[in-house]
């Protein structure tokens, strides 16, 4: 659809360069289609890592529970259409056709700056999720939490997963003044589910919770997770919450560190329950989420993995990760990232874990070159043989038993690996 391509292309054209934070773009824009965030039942997601893994099973577990559902996430692996789900199912290109084309009418006439590129696929969200008259939305936050364009909601529920350092420029340059950012999604006297997180940005959290009559559970005390048997593509896992077993539950996630995304879920989820006094089939809505990207197996022979970790917190979980599933094997990684990333800091984390190392150059402006991933992988110790395609790396991990390769460093990796017929979608 030649239409809708260019309609899709001019909305990623429109920059927040030099925006000052502020949320009064996106409520006038919302004033112009009728304020349809009013009008939704929100479970409103806030965190630096996790937080899509954890709006994936809120949204899973409430569909299974038979609620029509919306969700709302970012970035995309390789259609725009993916950031606007209706009970699982990306929006068709006839509606966001139309719902761009409504959406853009409506910011021509704003008489303030002109409206950025998320502050209107968050009104497109929000007018999406209204048209189709959803039961429940869950909302996952782009970047931050005070200033975010999604934060106009007054939410059912608010929770915030793991804080870690990224997106220093805008956020923050320590835990704690992320954490504040992110704190910012707390509304006066709503309840808040808070994920493990170091104790610097607990303290902030809690604190804000306090000044906003905001009762706050921490999902470590309300959610007990055990897993039963670990695998390389999923696990089995006994989940014991508010008094409820849940037992020999196949979460299709790889990796132990969805533990721990698990249990904030489930913890939302049992709160929610209870404050909108529902029923949830939680088992069969953990057994049949799906979240691509994240610690996913593109090939079990050879072993091939996916991962988007684009922060040294998300490196050092992966590192862990692929080292306990593959305890006696070399480890290879291809990486790829934008310019705004702690590159530094990140191939600091993996340094430890690589056995071999490729870098490629993604399209567009603001990918970094493979050349300099190579350069400053050399300061962290690490020998990054900078690459054209993918098929060094593709020989090196077949040619010998023993051997898992990883791709990681960033999510728009999907689109290459799509091309070279390792990940479908």
């Amino acid at each position: 659809m030649p239409d809708l391509k260019s309609s899709v292309e001019a909305l990623f054209k429109r920059t927040a360069l030099g925006i000052e934070p502020s949320l009064d773009v996106t409520i006038a824009l919302l004033e112009k289609l009728g304020n349809p965030h009013r009008e939704l039942k929100v479970i409103h997601v806030a965190g630096t890592n996790g937080k899509g893994s954890v709006c994936a099973m809120i949204e899973s577990v409430l569909r299974a529970s038979g609620f029509k559902t919306g969700l709302y996430t970012s970035p995309h692996l390789f259609h725009f259409n993916e950031r606007f789900r209706i009970s699982g199912q990306a929006i068709s290109n006839d509606r966001l056709e139309t719902l761009i084309s409504d959406v853009e009418t409506a910011a021509q006439h704003l008489e303030l700056r002109s409206a950025t590129f998320f502050e209107i696929s968050t009104a497109m969200a929000f007018e999406y999720f209204r048209r189709e008259q959803v039961d429940y939305a869950v909302i996952e936050t782009g970047m931050g939490g005070r200033w975010d364009s999604t934060n106009v909601v007054q939410p059912l529920l608010s929770v915030i997963t793991r804080i870690a350092l990224d997106h220093a420029d805008y956020l923050g340059a320590d835990l704690a003044e992320i954490a504040g950012e992110k704190a910012g999604i707390i509304k006066e006297g709503v309840p808040v589910i808070c994920g493990p997180m170091p104790v610097e940005a607990e303290a902030v959290i809690y604190k804000k919770a306090a000044e906003k009559n905001a009762p706050i559970l921490g999902s470590e005390e309300a959610v007990f997770v055990q897993i039963l048997e670990t695998r390389r593509t999923d696990q089995l896992i006994d989940i014991e919450a508010s008094g409820t077993d849940y037992r020999t539950i196949h979460l299709p996630l790889g990796g132990s560190f969805q533990l721990e995304n698990c249990g904030i879920a489930v913890a939302t989820l049992v709160d929610l329950a209870d404050i909108e006094t529902i029923r949830l089939n939680m088992k069969k809505g953990l057994e049949t989420v799906r979240w691509p990207g994240r610690f996913q197996t593109l090939s079990l022979k050879p072993p091939i993995l996916f991962d988007g970790a684009h922060n040294p917190n998300a490196a050092t979980v992966l590192a862990q990760t692929v080292e306990e599933l593959f305890p006696t094997f070399e480890n290879g990684f291809v990486f790829a990232f934008m310019k705004d990333k702690d590159v530094e800091g990140i191939l600091n984390c993996f340094a430890p874990a690589v056995k071999k190392a490729w870098a490629i150059t993604l399209p567009g402006e603001r990918a970094m070159s493979a050349e300099k991933i190579a350069e400053i992988g050399d300061a962290a110790g690490l020998d990054v043989e900078p690459i054209q395609t993918l098929q060094p790396a593709r020989e090196w991990v077949a040619t010998a038993k023993k051997r898992v390769l990883c791709f990681t460093g960033s999510l728009l990796l999907a689109k290459e690996l799509q091309k070279q017929g390792l990940l479908s979608g």
